[in-house]
């Protein structure tokens, strides 16, 4: 039979005045079996109370229980309090010291000291816990079942959370492991029809924990989390604040060193019966580094992000960048920077439809590879719909490559996931300046960003670049008009040919293609024409001799990987028709026979009394493909073929032999040639 508590602490009164006789008569006693007695909240099985008068009106009571089920708490099975001296007054049954003893859900056995007192008029139940033993600490507290529910308020102190976890008051899992951790604190709760609500203030020290994922970790975490959670009519709203002073948390990619700078994240929260969990307001505080704010939606307490309003401010780019951002940057351009400055700025709306703004505050940037740097950034940048305002940002200098970038003024628009240049932009570069009348980038933030330009490369002296690159000095200038480079596909492609003036010659390069530019394998392919190079301009700046007339010719499907080449056809020679003089120093033979792994051709024999020589024509033949070059000369020869053919008085000849070489060691002799001293004629 089925009992509630107002009726069975009736019976349970009844019984014990029953059994209550004159000092003089024998002891008597009793018992009381109930199928269920609860409330609202709880529910006890089985349960049978047992009671006896002992000496001087002592009533002794013993209470079981097979099953003890408190909702939002866990479940107690084998349930078992004695109490040695009771009191009965005014039908209501008091116990000072008693003793209690159960078994968790997860199968541990406990004890503790109570005592309680049992008021079946008012159909309440008090205990006082005074000392529980668990898990290398104690727990104390207050507890209060009645026909409403029940409430609890607990203070626990050196709580060891491996073993809390591993053999708590819940069989519910955790979605980590605790290995080691300590718990000081309150929590208190309180249950009624429909209803759950739980409050704690608690203190952790040292906590470790990890997932099977490895994708969440904590190792010697140190702080406070205090919070509210209540739950009614299948809904529930909270509150929680979590403050870490000392440790190391890890969220993939994440990792947030609370040593170095607290973390301090505190929400309101709310959940309907079925559906999303909506913040209601979140502060996340990082020091310096971060302070973010807002509100957001899921679309379910597991689910993902639906919209957001947020606005972040940060004092200090260089924690943002190393705590908050670089980790989501691997594999990018923007993976190693050191950075300075401050940013703040919003961002809200939905998945596929953000709006926001940032603002900029003397932030200096720059890759610790050396590839980039930009210095007093400022300005602000917007983006969202049609009615977005405009953007621009203004910087001092910085480099690029290895060349010099002077300050540039740039304004622009984002717009429905569009960038739009909205005035000429000038940017100097070295001692000549990229000239950007046009430039437009659709598909922002979609993975399938393209972008088209039209600019003017102001001309720039190649004295300039190679100082800026540490390449011998070079005479010439190059520069020319960008008619349309393009952006697609991590891919930047140009649709027309880049001019390079070069040694009194030309140089064009077709349908350039770069792909990654600031990443680790950069890739650039390309197809090169060379018209008319004046061969003493360029000897005299390699230093490999002196050479005088002409040199044209091509380089064919040429690809580099990491800026090394890896493949081309490239073939370059004396032009036909050339009428230029064409006469050839001896220090220039010795380094063409050095590079070919003849050696010395001068160093004995008439030819070593002359200065220099005539030649008809000369140039080479290279194919690369990965690391070797097959070899071929202008014409060939008995056995092999020229590198150099003779022609007038006095003239040489240079013959080739090597048909295959490897290309590492082939430029390795090109940078001997050009160190080694001239050629000495005995």
């Amino acid at each position: 039979m089925g009992h509630g508590t107002s009726r069975a602490g009736w019976l349970l009164a009844c019984a014990l005045t029953a059994g209550a006789v004159p000092a003089s008569e024998p002891p008597a006693g009793g018992s009381l079996q109930l199928d269920e007695v609860a409330g609202a909240g709880w529910r006890a099985q089985r349960i049978e109370v047992d009671w006896r008068w002992g000496a001087g009106r002592a009533l002794a009571l013993e209470l079981t229980a097979s099953e003890l089920e408190i909702d939002g708490v866990g479940r107690f099975h084998d349930l078992r309090v004695a109490c040695p001296q009771a009191t009965l007054a005014a039908g209501a049954t008091a116990c000072k010291e008693g003793r209690a003893r159960f078994t968790t859900a997860t199968g541990a056995e406990l004890s503790a000291r109570l005592g309680f007192r049992h008021d079946p008029v008012r159909g309440t139940v008090e205990l006082d816990l005074h000392r529980l033993d668990h898990c290398a600490g104690q727990i104390t507290g207050r507890a209060r079942l009645d026909r409403a529910g029940w409430t609890l308020a607990l203070t626990v102190r050196d709580l060891a959370l491996a073993c809390l976890a591993g053999a708590g008051w819940s069989a519910a899992t955790l979605p980590v492991v605790i290995s080691a951790g300590e718990l000081d604190g309150t929590v208190e709760a309180g249950a009624g029809a429909e209803q759950l609500e739980l409050t704690v203030d608690l203190a952790l020290r040292d906590l470790s924990f990890d997932d099977a994922a490895g994708s969440l970790a904590g190792e010697a975490l140190g702080g406070r989390l205090q919070g509210r959670w209540r739950r009614a009519d299948g809904a529930s709203e909270g509150t929680a604040e979590l403050h870490l002073e000392r440790g190391v948390l890890f969220r993939d990619p994440l990792l947030v060193d609370a040593g170095l700078a607290p973390l301090r994240v505190s929400m309101d929260a709310r959940t309907r019966a079925v559906g999303a969990l909506e913040v209601t307001r979140m502060a996340l505080d990082h020091g310096a580094a971060l302070a973010l704010s807002g509100r957001f939606t899921l679309a379910s307490p597991a689910g993902g992000l639906t919209a957001a309003d947020l606005a972040f401010d940060s004092r200090a780019l260089a924690g943002l960048y190393a705590t908050w951002l670089q980790p989501f940057l691997i594999g990018t351009a923007l993976d190693d920077l050191e950075l300075a400055g401050g940013v703040r700025g919003h961002i809200q709306g939905a998945p596929g439809a953000w709006s926001g703004a940032v603002e900029l505050e003397r932030v200096d940037l720059a890759d610790r590879r050396g590839r980039f740097a930009l210095g007093g950034l400022t300005g602000a940048v917007a983006w969202g719909d049609g009615g977005t305002p405009p953007s621009r940002l203004q910087w001092a200098g910085g480099r690029l490559l290895g060349l010099a970038l002077g300050a540039a003024d740039a304004r622009f628009s984002v717009r429905d996931a569009t960038l739009t240049l909205d005035a000429p932009l000038r940017q100097p570069l070295v001692d000549g300046a990229l000239a950007i009348g046009a430039l437009q980038a659709t598909g922002l933030g979609s993975g399938a960003t393209r972008m088209t330009l039209n600019a003017e490369l102001e001309p720039l002296s190649l004295e300039a670049l190679s100082y800026a690159f540490g390449w011998p000095v070079l005479a010439g200038q190059v520069g020319g008009a960008v008619p349309a480079l393009t952006y697609a596909d991590g891919t930047f492609a140009v649709e027309g040919d880049l001019r390079v003036d070069l040694f009194d010659g030309t140089i064009l390069i077709r349908a350039p293609r770069l792909e990654r530019p600031l990443g680790p394998l950069a890739t650039f392919a390309a197809d090169v024409e060379v018209t008319g190079l004046d061969l003493e301009l360029l000897t005299r700046t390699f230093t490999i001799g002196r050479i005088e007339g002409r040199l044209g010719g091509r380089i064919d499907d040429l690809l580099l990987h990491d800026w090394r080449p890896v493949h081309f056809d490239a073939e370059l020679a004396t032009p036909p028709g050339d009428r230029s003089r064409r006469r050839i120093s001896q220090r220039a033979v010795d380094s063409i026979t050095r590079v070919g792994g003849l050696g010395g051709a001068l160093s004995m024999g008439a030819l070593r009394f002359f200065d220099d020589f005539g030649y008809s024509r000369l140039g080479f033949v290279c194919k690369l493909r990965g690391a070797v070059c097959e070899l071929d000369g202008v014409e060939q020869a008995a056995a092999g073929y020229y590198l150099v053919k003779g022609g007038g008085l006095p003239r040489i000849d240079i013959i080739g032999h090597v048909r295959r070489v490897d290309w590492a060691e082939l430029v390795e002799r090109v940078q001997q040639a050009m160190a080694a001293p001239g050629a000495v004629v005995e």
